[in-house]
């Protein structure tokens, strides 16, 4: 039995979860791109600023790359700031870093809305394929009910049920490993301005 087939007998509801999995995997696939872009402009600009020890060198090497990377958005707030209140200065870092945080989330929420969704789906389509053999039972309860049509009828219910377990599963573990990897570019992102903002009261 084809796929094809497969979807056919699982009913509406198995063309519901196929459009869900073809919008995960484009969400999944820009996502993991934006991702890899976004840490390989942080790590060029990371190297770049290595072991520049001029304060007007790192200002040069932060405009090359300022607006190419999260990193470098984040340092322009410490490079160029117009006030010497280290209070103002680490707020103004953060707010950056919080912004450049939420573009990066954007299309993370509908993956794990498909992952909780998904299963539901499922499941209310087992629910409606049950209701609907258990109508055939009371119709041919008169004249006998043949148990091969039940099985039939039972195991084309649990389709939905495996289909949506299976999108809610592959979406979660992808939610997962993109989170991930965004808590690891914040992680980054913190150390280096830690490290930065030390060697900006040094150079002063």
């Amino acid at each position: 039995m084809t796929l094809l087939s497969l979807l056919l007998r699982g009913g509406i509801l198995m063309y519901v979860l196929l459009l869900i999995s073809i919008a995960m995997i484009g969400i999944v696939i820009e996502k993991y791109w934006q991702l890899s872009r976004v840490t390989k402009a942080n790590q060029a600009l990371a190297a770049a600023l290595k072991g520049q020890n001029k304060l007007s060198d790192m200002r040069n090497t932060l405009s090359q790359h300022e607006r190419s990377c999260p990193l470098g958005i984040m340092l322009d707030k410490l490079f160029n700031a117009q006030t010497e209140d280290a209070g103002l200065i680490n707020q103004s870092m953060e707010s950056a870093a919080n912004l450049e945080l939420h573009r990066l989330e954007k299309g993370m929420g509908w993956l794990s809305t498909f992952a909780a969704v998904a299963p539901l789906i499922g499941f209310l389509g087992t629910v409606i394929g049950m209701v609907r053999v258990f109508m055939r039972i009371q119709e041919y309860s008169s004249v006998g009910v043949d148990i091969s049509i039940l099985a039939g009828g039972i195991w084309e219910a649990l389709l939905t049920t495996v289909g949506g377990l299976i999108v809610g599963i592959i979406a979660i573990i992808f939610y997962n490993d993109l989170i991930q990897k965004l808590e690891n570019i914040v992680k980054n992102m913190q150390e280096s301005g830690i490290e930065y903002t030390i060697r900006m009261r040094n150079l002063a």
